[in-house]
């Protein structure tokens, strides 16, 4: 692929900056976007297809690592500010001509980075493949989350995001929600077909409602009446976890950790 490929639009709004390196040797690029004055961001994440990794390990608003093989889905980024509210748009363009859905699976990865000290809510859509989402301690005011089929892994401990939607149409999903809690906080967890993990912390209270799902629910030391399931400390701590978790024919399985 030629070095003119890796060439698409930048929009730069109100004095922020986004730049681009390229290290041959390993087909990686990166692309990346300055901070500018505001300290709440509203992020907008649309993959189509292959690997995305997230974490929050930048001092800038953004960076994206993406490339490696022949065929990939560049990124798209967008920046603006409006009434100190920052709004950041990362899209995949469409595949090119001869692009199939295999070729995208196991060549397209990006590895994007977040400011983990910005209050962030954060969108994020894909179509197929498989993500690592590594958010630990980020200031997160709302995840939402909607994948139609793939791997999820995501690392949402130790964030207080006081509210949280996740739906997977197909596939296995990992969602840690451990670690101390600083407020409530409403899930509502919607799966397909497969098998849904979740993690919830020992020392906070939790109440789950489980809906319409066609399979095994599995939830050790959590009490059971009708479809909620609450564990010792539901009602008994200054915060708690209000959890609903509703449709799939498949496997649900929440475990309590410290």
């Amino acid at each position: 692929m030629k070095k003119s490929s890796v060439i698409f639009s930048l929009l730069l709004i109100i004095g922020t900056g986004i730049s681009i390196q390229a290290q041959s040797k390993s087909n990686l690029f990166r692309k990346t976007l300055e901070i500018g004055k505001s300290r709440e961001i509203k992020t907008d994440i649309s993959f189509f297809a292959g690997e995305l990794n997230i974490n929050g390990s930048t001092d800038k608003l953004a960076e994206c690592f993406y490339g490696y093989k022949d065929h990939f889905l560049r990124p798209e980024m967008a920046y603006n500010e409006i009434n100190e509210i920052g709004y950041l748009t990362i899209n995949s363009e469409k595949a090119e001509k001869g692009m199939n859905q295999n070729d995208l699976d196991h060549s397209n990865k990006w590895s994007l980075c977040l400011n983990k000290k910005l209050k962030n809510a954060l969108s994020i859509k894909l179509t197929a493949g498989k993500t690592n989402i590594d958010l630990e301690g980020c200031k997160l005011s709302c995840f939402d989350y909607k994948m139609t089929a793939g791997e999820s892994n995501i690392n949402l401990r130790n964030t207080s995001v006081p509210q949280m939607q996740f739906n997977l149409l197909a596939g296995e999903a990992n969602i840690d929600l451990s670690g101390e809690w600083h407020n409530d906080m409403v899930a509502i967890i919607k799966g397909g077909v497969g098998e849904i993990t979740v993690k919830v912390p020992f020392n906070t209270g939790v109440r789950i409602t489980a809906s319409g799902v066609l399979g095994e629910i599995n939830m050790p030391f959590f009490n059971r009446n009708g479809n909620t399931y609450t564990n010792d400390l539901y009602e008994k701590t200054k915060y708690t976890l209000h959890i609903d978790i509703s449709g799939g024919i498949g496997q649900i399985n929440v475990e309590m950790v410290e």
